[in-house]
């Protein structure tokens, strides 16, 4: 920390020169950050904007997340490229008065709603609805020799899973994931909040299975591991999560002067909180780089805006998919994670017996 206070600030270009770059490999960013004593500051771009401050230690985001005088922060359109319209976690702040407090596993502190806090292990009826999908979807690959997983499977189990969990008829899940996916009139009335959250988490939940996939594709081994034992995908989604996050950042906004790791962020500035770089933080994580389900230690900040709904989706709905004979990638088909907002493949080429 500087003499006058602030936090120091960094050589990091401003955040819409890094936007290209970084949807194609975050992690090199995330190390420059790792080295930093604390958090740090970007200015802001030649077109406007006031700057922000970047966290992106494990320690850091863990004590930004906790911290009641920083809430969620939707109004970030002055940061060129790293906004989701649809407000992928910045949506839902605290309430008046709640503190909240870091966990590591479960829910992202402070950004629970009571009235929707589905459990991995959910009701019946909601398991249910999840398995029956996982194996329709599954069973119209089981016939074919080819395809691409992503509009095939990984776009359609978490709108599933989603409309079961709000409890929406099966017969309007096409209108509740074009509704994820394009906004418009919402296929039921949903609290604002809620309405933010669900669409987030339905975004997140098919990048990230999307990348789980790709992942146990090109790793034989982990892919039998999981068949033999399904009991495993609750650890193969929580490695997926730190390694591989579908939702890599939100942004805060100090509602007042509040004081972090290094120093004190002034009231009315942003806090970028890297969900991304706090699960390859290496003091947090041996070996970060690593994607490595039996890892032992603390749970990661899950990058995720309704974790539990994404664990229920895979534990559910995936195994079926797993035992479809044959499954594999395509030949000379790698799986590649893009994107900023929300990051994952767009496309995941398999051959199938069929």
């Amino acid at each position: 920390m500087t003499a006058s206070g602030r936090l120091p600030r960094s050589h990091v270009p401003a955040l819409a020169s890094l936007a290209v770059r970084v949807a194609r490999d975050p992690v090199p960013y995330y190390r420059l950050l790792h080295r930093e004593p604390g958090p740090v500051r970007v200015p802001g771009t030649a077109g406007g904007g006031d700057g922000i401050w970047l966290v992106g230690r494990d320690a850091d985001v863990r004590a930004a997340l906790a911290e009641p005088g920083l809430v969620a922060d939707a109004a970030t359109g002055d940061v060129p490229g790293l906004v989701d319209g649809a407000g992928l976690l910045a949506g839902e702040g605290r309430p008046e008065g709640e503190t909240g407090r870091a966990t590591g596993a479960g829910h992202v502190p402070g950004r629970v709603l009571a009235s929707a806090d589905v459990r991995a292990d959910a009701p019946p009826h909601v398991a249910g609805v999840v398995a029956r999908a996982g194996h329709v979807l599954a069973g119209r690959l089981g016939s074919r020799a080819s395809a691409d997983l992503v509009p095939e499977f990984c776009d359609w189990l978490p709108a599933v899973a989603l409309g079961a969990a709000l409890g929406l008829p099966y017969r309007r899940t096409e209108a509740l994931r074009r509704w994820c996916r394009a906004g418009g009139p919402a296929p039921l009335p949903l609290p604002d909040a809620l309405a933010v959250r669900a669409r987030g988490a339905e975004r997140a939940t098919a990048y990230a299975l999307a990348s789980l996939l790709g992942t146990l594709l090109t790793r034989p081994a982990h892919l039998a591991a999981v068949r033999n034992e399904p009991a495993l995908i609750d650890a193969v989604w929580a490695e997926t999560l730190r390694h591989d996050p579908p939702a890599p950042y939100l942004v805060l906004r100090a509602r007042e002067r509040v004081r972090l790791p290094g120093g004190a962020v002034a009231a009315g500035e942003r806090v970028l909180c890297l969900l991304g770089a706090a699960g390859r933080d290496p003091a947090g994580y041996p070996d970060p780089g690593r994607w490595d389900p039996y890892r032992a230690g603390p749970a990661p900040v899950p990058a995720h805006p309704w974790p539990d709904l994404g664990l229920l989706t895979v534990r559910y709905g995936l195994p079926p998919l797993l035992g479809v004979r044959g499954l594999a990638l395509a030949p000379g088909f790698a799986p590649r994670a893009v994107g900023v907002r929300v990051r994952g493949p767009r496309r995941l080429l398999v051959r199938l017996g069929g």
